[in-house]
């Protein structure tokens, strides 16, 4: 009987010590188990104000001069452009949000009248535009501040509703600096490089655009060149320039761009300018559309704060003439085929006696 009882006793002995050591290694399991959910639930999520934190593999954010933090307070600079006209002076234009808006570029040959219809978008959504350029701010804001003050766009701010890129064009040496820019600094691929294939082209008759440009390269903005300007090698160089790189620019921006339209100055000039930005605002998807404050943009559309007065017009020799309805024919068989409204040319002036093309 002794061997037998023990036999249980130890028998007893070992399963208890077994029980015992599973008890202490699940209790230690849940301690480990516990302490490190307590290390996650407390790790500092990234936020905003840790400038240090970024996923891996992204690259650093660029800074800009005078951009400010998203956490602090965005003065978004509203301002009246209709003040002094009862029905339209409580309108306000201003920045959207910060990083609320995509990155939409309204392009252009220089002298197409692009400040000017930037006051128009503005107008008629109550947003700023902006530019990709230094020192050339929201035309309806600069026209109401003082000399001591100052604004530049940040076009990465995503609060403006477009912003002006005249791409390669934006050139006062001619061809050569052109090709330069487009095919040795790549200015050729900006639509889908830095706009993922976004758009919106402002196309102007070029027999117009032509005296533009020639004006802006000794004027500036609303300048005039003298008249010996519009005479001689350099104003055969300039229609050159013109004739090929009018439609050049437009041709590319066409094809490349996958969601956007072409707005045409004449039209917005005319009876037609309210279809028009319906078609921009449909496409950059603003909506809803307020009557009252279309009919206000269109009222006050004549400003001439930046618009050169008394714009020169001359007669185009028959040489000058062919190369610029060439230009015209190109972009309006590129229009074609994308399936784009064309070239309003009733609407062009051919800058001939007659009046005939």
């Amino acid at each position: 009987m002794f061997p037998m009882r023990q036999t249980r006793n130890w028998r007893s002995a070992y399963l208890f010590m077994l029980s015992a050591s599973l008890v202490l290694t699940f209790w230690s399991i849940s301690i480990a188990f516990y302490s490190s959910a307590v290390v996650v639930q407390f790790m500092p999520s990234p936020t905003i104000e840790n400038n240090n934190f970024k996923l891996p593999n992204q690259p650093p954010k660029a800074i800009f001069p005078g951009r400010k933090s998203v956490v602090e307070k965005f003065d978004r600079k509203p301002s009246y452009p209709w003040r002094g006209d009862p029905q339209c002076q409580h309108y306000v234009v201003q920045f959207s949000e910060r990083e609320s808006l995509p990155k939409w570029p309204l392009t252009s040959f220089p002298g197409s009248g692009v400040t000017w219809t930037r006051q128009l978008i503005e107008g008629v959504t109550g947003i700023y535009t902006g530019s990709v350029y230094m020192a050339d701010p929201s035309p309806v804001l600069s026209s109401q501040i003082n000399g001591s003050e100052y604004y530049t766009d940040d076009p990465l701010c995503g609060c403006t509703i477009v912003d002006k890129d005249h791409e390669a064009t934006i050139t006062t040496l001619g061809m050569a600096n052109y090709f330069e820019l487009l095919h040795r600094q790549g200015h050729g691929g900006i639509v889908h490089q830095q706009y993922d294939k976004r758009g919106v082209l402002l196309l102007r008759n070029p027999m117009d655009v032509v005296f533009t440009y020639r004006d802006w390269l000794h004027g500036g903005k609303v300048g005039k060149a003298p008249p010996e300007a519009f005479r001689g090698p350099e104003w055969d160089a300039t229609v050159d320039y013109v004739a090929y790189a009018w439609a050049d620019h437009a041709i590319r921006w066409i094809e490349q761009i996958e969601n956007g339209t072409v707005l045409f100055y004449e039209r917005l000039m005319g009876k037609t300018a309210s279809g028009e930005l319906k078609r921009f605002l449909q496409v950059v998807d603003f909506h809803p559309v307020d009557p009252v404050r279309m009919r206000c943009t269109l009222d006050h559309r004549n400003r001439t704060d930046h618009k050169r007065l008394n714009k020169t017009r001359k007669m185009l020799e028959p040489n000058h003439r062919m190369k610029l309805m060439k230009a015209i024919h190109r972009v309006q068989q590129s229009l074609r085929r994308k399936g784009w409204p064309r070239l309003p040319i009733y609407l062009y002036d051919v800058h001939s006696l007659d009046g005939n093309i």
